[in-house]
């Protein structure tokens, strides 16, 4: 058995609804163990080595830490990793599901809003932060599916209906071209692709499909002056994926692809479907648990 990690940020953001961040510190003390470990490879060598122990890190998104904290701690530890960016949200640019964080969980929201999704009128109870979770857990998962540009429509619909302003953060953002170049640049750190607008691949168009996951391998190649050879599914149980997603990733010239489907990576793992660890805000002792029950399973 070996494992690929998953992680999305290391940041400490006030709140963190969604479970993506994990604390620099906490962070620090995983490399430490893996640098212990002296089992992590990249990612490519894992999949095509298949050696029982491994282990690879992967980040998903492309959050501005990854470039500003993350990516120089690994490389100064000497420790490969893969970066899965979604193109076409470099630059600085928030993700829907922070503003809609913002929108739900932030002050000022009202006890209550009448808002439309997807043609559908939707009262929304939102007088405690127990209820203003839970309709943000509900918005989120009747959002997902939704065609990017529907999708960022509706989100803003939210926003003004609920009267929120927008924040104007760096600290939750994307990172620049440039600073993705400067993270490709480091040693043994592998760019990959995560679509062009994080989109729920399942049950959209061929075309639509095409144009996220081999456009979005071509735009980050271009950028880049390289090959792109790995990929991960936005939203990425096998669920979420479909059947046609993964021929595409092969279509674009990937050798291999990440899903979000929990478990660890085995000799008869498909290469296009692959498992990962989420990893959590856990302290090291917890890290270490988590890592070997995972490596552990039969």
């Amino acid at each position: 058995m070996s494992v690929i990690l998953m992680y999305h940020r290391v940041a400490a953001p006030a709140t963190d609804p969604y479970g993506l961040a994990v604390h620099p510190d906490r962070f620090a003390a995983h490399v430490e163990e893996l640098v212990r470990r002296g089992a992590v490879v990249p990612l490519e060598e894992l999949v095509t080595g298949r050696q029982r122990g491994q282990i690879a890190v992967t980040f998903d998104d492309g959050y501005v830490d990854n470039a500003t904290v993350a990516a120089p701690l690994l490389s100064s530890a000497g420790l490969p990793a893969t970066w899965f960016i979604t193109a076409g949200r470099l630059g600085g640019r928030r993700f829907w599901w922070d503003r809609l964080a913002d929108a739900l969980l932030g002050p000022g929201a009202p006890d209550s809003a009448d808002v439309t999704l997807d043609g559908r009128d939707l009262w929304l109870d939102l007088h405690d932060p127990s209820a203003r979770r839970i309709a943000l857990r509900f918005l989120h998962r009747r959002l997902r599916p939704l065609p990017p540009d529907e999708l960022e429509r509706a989100v803003t619909d939210v926003v003004e209906t609920l009267g929120s302003p927008e924040r104007d953060d760096e600290a939750d953002s994307t990172m620049t071209v440039d600073q993705l170049h400067g993270l490709a640049d480091l040693p043994q750190q592998e760019v990959g692709a995560h679509t062009r607008t994080h989109l729920q691949l399942r049950d959209q168009t061929e075309e639509l499909q095409r144009a996220e996951i081999l456009g979005s391998v071509q735009d980050i190649a271009e950028v880049l002056g390289r090959p792109v050879r790995s990929f991960a599914y936005p939203f990425g149980s096998e669920g979420a994926v479909g059947a046609l997603a993964p021929r595409l990733v092969a279509e674009a010239g990937c050798v291999l692809a990440c899903s979000t489907s929990p478990g660890p990576v085995r000799r008869r793992s498909d290469r296009y479907l692959l498992p990962r660890l989420n990893v959590q805000d856990w302290d090291v002792d917890a890290f270490r648990t988590h890592l070997d029950t995972t490596l552990d399973q039969r």
